[in-house]
């Protein structure tokens, strides 16, 4: 099955956005992997940019470089962390010129 994506409409052999993210942009972490425990807690993780304790519910994990996030450093749009998506912001803007 085909994703209904403009990048299945792509030329044949160019890469598309995502994969030209995930070779520019250094992996953090694994998907899947845990982000960094709050020693003086239970239950508390921290998020991988602003560095505040958060549950575990509260955090999203970047699909591209795998950092962890809360609400304020999310950009829901992409499903990316916001040092993901200055990064996707400038490939944006570079292929529109």
């Amino acid at each position: 099955m085909k994703w209904p994506f403009p990048s299945n409409r792509r030329k044949a052999g160019a890469p598309d956005l995502y994969h030209e993210l995930r070779e520019e942009i250094p992996e953090a972490r694994k998907q899947g992997e845990l982000p960094a425990r709050d020693s003086g807690s239970f239950s508390r993780y921290f998020c991988d940019l602003c560095n505040s304790p958060f549950t575990i519910h509260e955090l999203r994990q970047c699909s591209i470089c795998g950092r962890w996030g809360c609400k304020d450093c999310w950009t829901q749009e992409y499903y990316i962390c916001n040092s993901c998506n200055g990064i996707l912001k400038m490939h944006l803007v570079r292929s529109r010129g």
